[in-house]
């Protein structure tokens, strides 16, 4: 698959092997196609050298059959490192007993990394999910405004704006050849300039209804990032017609797209896209602490995230992204830190759960929540609070 969405996540965390996933991330720049000696194929051959030197130290049962499996990977794997394949992220998850394969690919990068666990690994499709959440860009020139929606790396044009002078304009303009008369040719200056001047001010209002509409539609769409591509002519006039709500965040960029296609526009957004992502994470975090110290909506701390989780009250999950911990799953599925107090419930069971943080997610999603995993700057801020947090509904 080539798009990944909240369902393409939570479909992967319900596959099940009796012997467990194996989760293979590879990433590639454009730059590697032509490269004789690419380094994915490196790392990745170290990451799963790095899987057999751990399998050792377990069950001796489950590494030989682990190693079989990556033996009769040969072909797939390979294919996953081709730089000629499309797709600058790609990741693969096989099941250890029963073979069956599943592929995702992106235009974003992955880091590499090998994995073998109860269940699908996805956090690195977590964090492209909430990187690459949809954006808007708009690309304005002397003869128009393209409107492009960007996700997930790629860009896709949903309208195209052409600018047509009013004929009311042309009433006036003088034509025909310039008179050898001083004052006449003065006159004809003077008419151009009025003329171009009315172009200019028709040209202005067509920039603001235009703007105007795509501020309203990403408003109602939720996109709290717009990107705008202009001229350097046209630059500051176009900033200045851009009024976003409070959510909506606006990127302006030196570089002029006219004549781009959508896949170059949308390799060329991507860095500026990712630039404000750190900051987003700690504006995130600063709501959640504010939210759950004044007693608002939020939370803070693992039990109670899992309280929020198992009553389906979280908006947006955010937990950091090198957190590893145990918690408990009931046998109603519900997520526990702790099982103090509660194990004296009879009709319920708890077991010690290694894959929480994916249960996490998994329940997060499961709800229509956002889910976000924190770098290391904005995951400090939670270290008090065991490096979880959440927006709630109520």
């Amino acid at each position: 698959m080539n798009t990944i969405d909240q369902a393409t996540i939570h479909e992967l965390l319900e596959l099940g092997d009796e012997q467990g996933m194996l989760s293979f991330y590879v990433g590639h720049v454009p730059a590697q196609a032509a490269d004789p000696q690419p380094t994915a194929p490196i790392e990745l051959r170290n990451q799963v050298k790095a899987l057999r030197a751990r399998l050792k130290e377990g069950d001796r049962g489950l590494a030989q059959a682990i190693e079989a499996r990556l033996r009769k990977l040969d072909g797939a794997l390979d294919q996953l490192v081709d730089p000629k394949e499309p797709g600058r992220g790609r990741a693969l998850f096989v099941g250890v007993a029963s073979g069956e394969q599943h592929r995702v690919s992106l235009p974003l990068p992955f880091r590499e990394r090998v994995v073998h666990d109860d269940t699908a690994y996805v956090r690195p499709l977590v964090a492209a999910l909430d990187e690459g959440r949809p954006a808007v860009i708009v690309v304005v020139s002397r003869s128009g405004v393209r409107v492009l929606r960007w996700a997930t790396g790629d860009a896709k044009l949903t309208e195209e704006a052409r600018f047509e002078p009013d004929e009311e304009l042309f009433r006036d303009d003088s034509s025909g050849p310039a008179s050898s008369n001083p004052q006449r040719a003065m006159y004809a200056r003077s008419d151009r300039e009025g003329y171009e001047e009315r172009v200019a001010q028709h040209r202005h209002r067509f920039f603001k209804q235009v703007l105007d509409d795509v501020v309203q539609r990403a408003e109602a769409e939720g996109v709290d990032r717009l990107v705008l591509s202009s001229s350097p002519k046209l630059r500051d006039e176009v900033r200045e017609l851009l009024h976003p709500h409070e959510g909506l965040r606006v990127l302006v960029t030196d570089q002029s797209w006219e004549s781009s296609a959508p896949h170059e526009i949308a390799a060329h957004a991507w860095p500026l896209l990712r630039s404000v992502h750190a900051e987003r994470e700690r504006g995130l975090v600063h709501a959640v602490t504010e939210r759950a110290l004044a007693g608002g909506p939020g939370a803070l701390g693992l039990r109670h995230v899992c309280d929020a989780l198992n009553a389906g009250r979280v908006e947006h999950l955010l937990y950091d992204d090198q957190l590893v911990l145990e918690g408990f799953r009931s046998s109603e599925g519900t997520l526990h830190a702790r099982i103090e107090g509660q194990a004296a419930q009879a009709e319920l069971s708890f077991e010690r759960d290694p894959l929480f943080v994916e249960h996490m997610i998994e329940q997060a999603l499961a709800t229509k929540a956002l889910v976000t995993p924190l770098g290391a700057d904005a995951a400090a801020s939670l270290s008090e609070h065991e490096g979880v947090g959440a927006l709630l509904r109520w």
